[in-house]
C-alpha cells in the first residue's frame, strides 16, 4: 500500500543560523513512500556551550535530521588547541583518523561551535561541506582569545 506526499520545501539560509523550513502542499511535485517505511525522527539533543573564564553562554538545544539510514549522534569536547583528522568526501566532512576524545574513522562532522567576535554560535557543517574553507574557518574561529574549548557534533554510522 502506498501513499502520496505532496511537498515543496522553501529554505531560508545563513551559515551561522539554524535552517528554517516551511513545507507547502503542491500538486505537481510528489513522492510515493511505502507505508511500511517510516521516516526517521530528527536527532534532538543539548550540550553546554563552551565558556571562557567565568563567562557562561548556556545550553545549546539542537535538532538535526539524520543523513544516514542507521546512525547516532556523538558529541565531543576538546580543550584548545586540538587536532581533528577529517576531509571532505561525497558532500560530507568525514573523520579519517580516530581521535583521542571519541571520534572514529567514518564519523560525519555535522556541527561545530564557532565564534563571531565574542559571540558563540553553531556552524552547520553538513550544510556547508562543499565549502571546506568555510568549515575550516568555523573550526579555527574557536581560539584561545574567545574560548578554552570546542564542541564537535558527529553522526556515527551504525552497523
Amino acid at each position: 500500500m502506498l501513499i502520496s506526499v505532496h511537498l515543496l520545501l522553501v529554505i531560508a539560509f545563513n551559515i551561522f543560523t539554524p535552517i528554517f523550513a516551511f513545507v507547502l502542499p503542491t500538486p505537481r511535485a510528489f513522492q510515493q513512500f511505502p507505508l511500511s517505511i517510516a521516516p526517521r525522527a530528527d536527532f534532538e539533543f543539548e550540550f553546554e556551550m563552551p565558556m571562557k573564564g567565568i563567562t557562561e553562554y548556556g545550553t545549546a538545544q539542537v535538532k538535526i535530521p539524520p543523513t544516514l539510514e542507521s546512525s547516532k549522534i556523538v558529541v565531543v569536547r576538546y580543550s584548545l588547541p586540538f587536532g581533528l583528522d577529517a576531509a571532505p568526501s561525497n558532500g560530507k566532512v568525514v573523520v579519517t583518523k580516530d581521535g583521542k576524545n571519541g571520534e572514529l574513522v567514518g564519523d560525519i562532522l555535522r556541527q561545530t561551535t564557532c565564534w563571531r567576535g565574542k559571540n558563540p554560535g553553531l556552524f552547520d557543517v553538513s550544510k556547508n561541506a562543499d565549502n571546506f574553507n568555510a568549515v575550516v574557518g568555523a573550526l579555527t574561529s574557536n581560539d584561545l582569545s574567545v574560548t578554552d574549548e570546542i564542541v564537535l557534533v558527529f553522526e556515527r554510522p551504525l552497523p
